[in-house]
């Protein structure tokens, strides 16, 4: 489903078809979601977020402005609620921890068609390395990797409100040092990292 189609969907909304707001939830479930406990690291507080943003949707079709990227704008909308969570509760932004103690296979989570950045961490054995690694990375470079399971470096940067070429830079070095801090602890992946 295309950017143009969303918008399609999101105006059929607008006009009292409430089944076009279900394809918006549907498409974006899985992606949205991902992203969203990645932040939070809590199973509830992401549903309760997921929700609060559709509701926000509901309660006035019309805050989305039409000619923007819908994508986008409904990921930010996210990660604003992941913020304020974070300022309310006083906690830090975590990272992909949340979906191994939550129990949630990563595998199941993120799905996608084409080669993610993190394709080769799917793959291995021990996601504790993986987000000790990730971890040690500073917020600017952990947050743009966690973003890039749902999002293209396009979409981040528009959410991030930052040149591409920065986002590009910060994933390069995150990535590096994680590849770093795998082979330090003699953990070997049989693909490199990559950051497109």
């Amino acid at each position: 489903m295309s950017e143009t189609a969303d918008n399609e969907l999101l105006e059929q909304f607008k006009k009292g078809d409430t089944f076009s707001l279900g394809l918006l939830i549907e498409k974006y479930k899985t992606p949205l979601y991902t992203f969203i406990i990645s932040y939070v690291k809590d199973a509830s507080v992401a549903e309760d977020i997921f929700q609060e943003v559709f509701l926000k949707i509901i309660k006035n079709p019309y805050i989305y402005k039409e000619n923007s990227n819908f994508k986008a704008w409904l990921f930010t909308v996210s990660r604003n609620k992941c913020m304020d969570y974070f300022r309310q509760s006083g906690t830090d932004l975590q990272s992909l921890d949340a979906v191994v103690e939550e129990g949630f296979s990563l595998h199941e989570t993120v799905q996608s068609k084409e080669k993610e950045p993190l394709d080769f961490l799917l793959n291995l054995e021990d996601a504790e390395a993986v987000n000790k690694a990730l971890n040690m990375l500073p917020l600017e470079q952990k947050e743009i990797i966690i973003m890039r399971q749902t999002m293209s470096f396009k979409e981040i940067a528009q959410l991030l409100s930052c040149p591409i070429g920065t986002v590009l830079a910060r994933a390069s070095r995150g990535y590096k040092k994680m590849q770093q801090q795998l082979t330090i602890n003699n953990f070997e992946s049989s693909e490199a990292v990559y950051a497109e």
